[in-house]
């Protein structure tokens, strides 16, 4: 299909037309056209389902948004149409904005853009129009957003500074390759255009992709790494965005994809990350222009639905932390969406003697949508006689400190979920996903996230993390403390209900 002006194609994608009424209706932003004439051309069949095509003043019906069956409720999932990697994480005039992989037109991969969504919290999303279309590049693949404050790049003022968005164009049939490329917004991002000397690094190897940006103050240089090819990355610099010089290269063991770069500290001590889509990092240091592993590499994410994660860019310093959300795989069947985001966390190291791990945690802003809770206290869970929580509800938080005891297994129900240490398997189990795991010398500490189609677990102190895409029974609403083979303790459990994040919708 393509919409287009006085015989210019102004936009074009695929799209399966249904007859008839079609199971789920989706939409095609026309503001940057009002007051202007448009042709809809269609090439395929089932020309009859043309008659469905009309203008709206909303894009979805007010009383319908957000509020399908499976619609997860604090995880942030775009209105209409797919998504998949989260783009361009970057905060600017006091919101947190999320740009990400978007299908508008079906809930299946393809027809790449960049959607876009903005939060003051974290927690509450409202979506915008479309950032970036496919063009004669290709379509929108995976990249970063950065804030060219000292106007570095000159595509901006002191005064309105340059957002500028680095991305891939590619994975389009009319494209042989795949060139990386810059967009810019002097408005705060709510417009973009694109840099009119696109590519700024022409085709390389392979699917040359996924380009994420940072400043390095030390060197007054910004910084993009680069997937190349097999578990193959490089590190490019350059003083202006539009000059690009490629300063190293390193391998990032059985990991592709969407790389990122930042640092941490750690006891004072400041250490570099070098991560990977699925969550393999490796902890080094970094001069500018070289990555030097030092430990891993190791994984975050050991098993699980989470995948192409990224943190934001210029959150302020005040702050202090490095926030990161990855893409939660997980289908959502007769829904028109479909897939999800986790939920925003906060990135730190620990030492756990002579190693420098990654650990997470959910970001605070969460806490805002408890409601009700129950808590006990250094309590017996003994084997046949689990206890369940006071509180229920289809969206819940739950903290537990939980000691094995004389027990060989250990866990809590969730929603008819078990998530649960088996001391025989010396595994973590949650969802259907197991993550080995030596028993701890104190209690395990787990934070359990439940929302309609999600578990997430944040356990041993953060440094591992499952996001589990399941879709809890509707029915099920309980929470319950169980043990197996022998008594464990409860030394500490809090189940909150929380609300929903989307206004109107009932939780």
């Amino acid at each position: 299909m393509r919409l287009c002006r006085g015989g210019q194609v102004l936009r074009h994608f695929d799209i399966d037309l249904a007859d008839g009424g079609g199971d789920y209706q989706v939409f095609s932003d026309l503001q940057p056209f009002m007051g202007q004439r448009l042709t809809v051309e269609f090439e395929g069949s089932g020309a009859a389902s043309l008659d469905g095509v009309r203008l709206a003043d909303e894009p979805v019906p007010p009383e319908s948004r957000y509020r399908e069956r499976l619609r997860p409720q604090f995880h942030f999932s775009s209105r209409r149409g797919w998504n998949n990697d989260p783009n361009g994480l970057f905060y600017f005039g006091g919101e947190y904005h999320l740009l990400y992989q978007h299908n508008p037109y079906s809930v299946e991969w393809g027809n790449l853009h960049w959607g876009h969504a903005v939060s003051r919290d974290l927690v509450h999303w409202t979506e915008r129009p479309v950032a970036l279309y496919p063009d004669a590049l290709g379509a929108m693949s995976t990249g970063s957003t950065v804030v060219d404050y000292a106007n570095t790049s000159g595509l901006g003022s002191m005064d309105a500074p340059a957002i500028v968005a680095i991305y891939t164009a590619g994975h389009a049939s009319w494209t042989p390759g795949f060139v990386q490329c810059l967009a810019i917004s002097t408005d705060g991002g709510t417009t973009w255009s694109k840099y009119d000397g696109n590519p700024v690094i022409d085709h390389i190897v392979h699917r040359n992709r996924d380009p994420k940006v940072i400043w390095h103050p030390e060197t007054g240089r910004w910084v993009m790494v680069l997937y190349m090819d097999r578990f193959d990355y490089a590190i490019f610099t350059s003083p202006n965005l539009l000059q690009w010089e490629r300063t190293s290269d390193l391998e990032l063991p059985r990991c592709t994809e969407c790389p990122e770069l930042f640092p941490l500290t750690v006891d004072g001590e400041e250490k570099w990350v070098f991560w990977g889509a699925n969550s393999t990092y490796l902890v080094g240091s970094f001069d500018g222009r070289s990555f030097q592993p030092e430990q891993g590499p190791r994984k975050l994410q050991p098993d699980g639905n989470g995948y192409a994660a990224q943190t934001w860019s210029d959150v302020p310093p005040e702050d202090g932390r490095r926030i990161q959300m990855a893409w939660l795989r997980q289908q959502m069947p007769g829904m028109p969406f479909g897939q999800c985001m986790t939920i925003p966390h906060s990135l730190g190291l620990q030492r756990r003697g002579g190693q420098v791990v990654l650990a997470a945690e959910p970001v605070r802003e969460l806490v805002g949508l408890r409601a009700e809770s129950w808590e006990t206290a250094d309590t017996e869970v003994a084997p046949g006689r689990g206890i369940e929580a006071e509180v229920s509800g289809e969206l819940l938080d739950v903290e537990a400190e939980l000691e094995l005891g004389s027990a060989d297994c250990v866990g809590v129900v969730v929603r008819g979920v078990p998530v649960f240490y088996d001391r025989l398997l010396g595994a973590l189990c949650c969802g259907g996903y197991t993550v080995p795991m030596p028993e701890p010398s104190g209690p395990f500490t787990w934070r359990i996230l439940a929302d309609r189609a999600s578990l997430e677990l944040y356990a041993d102190g953060g440094a591992v993390n499952i996001a589990a895409g399941v879709i809890l029974p509707e029915w099920e609403r309980s929470v319950r403390l169980v043990a197996a083979g022998g008594s464990a303790v409860a030394r500490r459990v809090t189940v909150a209900r929380l609300r929903s994040a989307w206004p109107g919708a009932a939780s």
